[in-house]
């Protein structure tokens, strides 16, 4: 087993998160990746005793599973291992607590959201030998497995799904507001999978109004995808509410910059100005 380079804070954690990411996508690794994300809320997180976890919980999975049976029966088997034995389940009563984003804290708490369930589900299946991917559903997250049409919801207990299934959650999440389309159905690149945890967490801080750590996430948000223009409004908005009035229009300069014909540009150079005049009248 690889040892892991001794953690020396959030930095060095951001540092790790940062080499993976720029790895090729057949060579990032989701559950160190994820931990690494934790890493800077829980600078002491041992990743290999959370990975020894994943392992473990591999092992015992494929004692009761075994690997003959076809993919949608091994699918149901690890479901219930996982969420009837296990005990890991959603995280209803609480479901907006930054700890349900944290692959560690799923691990310790024994409960998430659905993004993270689905990545407990898709590592141990990956280590067993199932071909599971994640699907990023409008609202909800699932694991689709490979050629088949069935799908894993692992907040709802690991219950399967068919398409239409997939179909009648997203109408029951959003009715008529939402068409479905069966692209929803695509799997997603790790890459989106990571955007899409860190994006989580974004929402998350934002609405508890903690800035300074959604600053942090929108900064991983943009190591995984750098070429979005909207994060640099995201980073102003951030700074500006942390009263960092030079950084939040230097960010929406960025913005303006970087974004090709947005349909804001005029409400934008309005908070530039807006911003400049709160500058002036403090000096």
């Amino acid at each position: 087993m690889t040892t892991e380079p001794s953690p020396e804070g959030p930095r060095q954690f951001r540092r790790l998160f940062t080499q993976q990411v720029q790895r090729p996508e057949e060579d990032l690794q989701m559950d160190r990746a994820a931990l690494y994300v934790a890493g800077e809320e829980y600078p002491d997180l041992d990743v290999d005793a959370h990975l020894d976890s994943l392992d473990r919980l591999a092992g015992q999975a494929l004692a009761e599973t075994g690997d003959g049976a076809p993919l949608g029966e091994r699918a149901a088997q690890l479901g219930r291992f996982l969420f009837d034995e296990q005990g890991f389940r959603g995280n209803s009563a609480d479901y907006y607590s930054p700890d349900n984003s944290y692959l560690n804290r799923v691990l310790e708490t024994r409960s998430g959201i659905p993004i993270t369930l689905s990545l407990l589900f898709l590592e141990v299946a990956k280590r067993i030998g199932l071909r599971c991917q994640g699907v990023g559903l409008p609202g909800h997250f699932l694991v689709g497995l490979e050629g088949q049409d069935l799908y894993v919801d692992p907040f709802n207990a690991g219950n399967l799904l068919t398409a239409d299934g997939c179909r009648s959650l997203v109408h029951d999440l959003f009715g008529e507001r939402m068409s479905w389309s069966d692209d929803f159905l695509l799997p997603c690149t790790k890459y989106d999978f990571l955007f899409r945890l860190l994006n989580n967490l974004r929402v998350i801080y934002e609405q508890n109004q903690d800035y300074f750590k959604a600053l942090g996430v929108i900064q991983r948000m943009r190591i995984v995808s750098p070429d979005l223009p909207s994060l640099y409004r995201d980073l102003a908005r951030c700074h500006y509410q942390q009263q960092e009035y030079r950084l939040a229009i230097r960010n929406l300069e960025y913005y303006l910059e970087a974004a090709v014909e947005p349909d804001d540009e005029q409400q934008i150079r309005g908070q530039i100005q807006a911003i400049w005049a709160t500058l002036n009248r403090l000096n």
